[in-house]
């Protein structure tokens, strides 16, 4: 449910207290919200939000296609 949710594009199984890790992207801070609420509700479980403290830039050489990646 996790992998196939809009702007997912890490996610990690761990062997911590936390057992699931992984990095939801939007284009601002009110679709990520609305991404994590939805996911939250799909799930039937609360979600920890741990916000990025520092970004770093990685240039991929290509373009994100944000209208595309938006929820149906």
């Amino acid at each position: 449910m996790i992998n196939r949710s809009a702007g997912v594009n890490h996610n990690y199984a761990r062997e911590h207290r936390y057992n699931l890790w992984f990095v939801m992207t939007a284009a601002d801070e009110g679709q990520l919200e609305v991404r994590l609420d939805a996911l939250e509700a799909e799930l039937g479980q609360p979600l920890l939000r741990l916000p990025m403290l520092e970004g770093f830039h990685i240039d991929l050489s290509f373009p994100i296609p944000w209208a595309e990646l938006e929820a149906p």
